[in-house]
């Protein structure tokens, strides 16, 4: 049985337990957490500590609700409790479906001679490696998926994605030191108290899960020096899966919340008719249709037309192949979508455009 009240309690005083204190002058003492870029002052000792107490409260709440652990909650997996809650949900689920009424039984019909028989029906679409196969689209391989390590990296690009517009200067500037591989430097002298918060939230997040090599927050200058890990995964990661990751997560988020049967392929490395290699970021198919989403973070000048021709093969419309930039202006994605035949959103307002197409095509 899980003890969430008494998990909290021990990670709140172990990181309460690494507070430092100062003086500044007469009534005004200083009480802080660097590494989670909390800071506090009060007029005695014990109303800064209860205030900064306070303070760590409230971020803990904000993490949690954004669906990150910090390191110290995790509990032992209970597969009898996991297996329960799964049963569970399957069951509220199956309530929730309108059922049809039962019809009253009618009386045994008269034999009636056969019919002709008729031309089969077309098979129904059951997946979407079976679409690209009547394309003549190969799939040559599949992403390998470590549930757990799948789980901390779709938290981490939620996280950034939701939140991108106060950490727009942070995720510059990493992915700038990426191509040198050294530690960069990041001034938040003039930030608001928002950009601050998450910048240091997702800092320590990295740092936890060791995509930070290191990471260190200078309260008094409100600084950020770090560095990012050089394996190959967290670079990819870093400088555009993620958004990927983003794009796909939030996309089941919305179709399980219209129960609409789906499938998201994430990942893909195909081999077009003719013979040349290319990946798909995300494919999702909503009962019979299917509608492909590209992801780009940096520079996409040199892709689009590639990817307008990609639509072609895959016999998709403008509105069903999607371009994800960025933080693109919507005017300039209006503009981009008309002079290359496909449908470009930027990672704020996809769901909302993806939603009125679904809607369209219900209509």
């Amino acid at each position: 049985m899980l003890r969430p009240v008494g998990v909290l309690t021990r990670f709140l005083e172990r990181t309460m337990a690494q507070a430092r204190y100062d003086l500044l002058g007469p009534g005004r003492f200083l009480a802080e957490l660097p590494e989670l870029g909390l800071k506090v002052e009060a007029s005695h000792l014990e109303a800064a500590r209860e205030a900064l107490r306070e303070a760590l409260e409230a971020w803990l709440l904000q993490a949690l609700r954004s669906g990150l652990t910090p390191p110290g909650l995790e509990e032992e997996v209970d597969p009898v409790r996991a297996r329960f809650f799964a049963l569970a949900g399957e069951m509220w689920r199956l309530l929730r479906e309108p059922q049809a009424p039962a019809k009253p039984q009618e009386p045994p019909k008269p034999q009636e001679p056969p019919k002709p028989q008729e031309t089969p029906k077309a098979k129904r679409l059951t997946s979407v490696e079976e679409w690209l196969k009547g394309l003549g689209i190969q799939v040559v391989k599949k992403p390998e998926e470590d549930e757990e390590k799948e789980k901390v990296l779709t938290r981490l690009s939620l996280f950034l994605g939701d939140r991108y517009p106060s950490l727009e200067k942070l995720y510059e500037r990493l992915k700038q030191s990426l191509s040198t591989k050294r530690q960069f430097e990041l001034s938040l002298a003039e930030a608001s108290q928002e950009e601050i918060a998450n910048s240091t939230q997702f800092c320590t997040l990295l740092k936890q899960y060791a995509l930070l090599t290191s990471y260190h927050y200078k309260s008094e200058e409100r600084r950020i020096r770090a560095k990012a890990s050089t394996e190959g995964w967290v670079q990819n990661f870093l400088t555009g899966g993620w958004l990927e990751r983003y794009v796909a997560e939030r996309l089941r988020k919305l179709l399980r919340s219209k129960n609409l049967p789906h499938e998201v392929a994430v990942g893909y490395q195909v081999t077009l008719p003719g013979g040349e290699a290319m990946e798909l970021d995300v494919l999702v198919r909503v009962g019979e249709r299917v509608y492909w989403f590209e992801a780009k973070t940096g520079d996409f000048q040199a892709h689009i037309a590639k990817y307008a021709g990609l639509k072609k093969v895959l016999g998709l419309s403008a509105r069903e192949s999607f371009l994800v930039l960025l933080g693109m202006d919507k005017a300039r994605a209006k503009e981009l979508s008309a002079l290359h035949g496909l449908t470009v959103v930027n990672q704020a307002n996809f769901i909302e455009v993806f939603q009125e197409v679904l809607e369209g095509n219900a209509a």
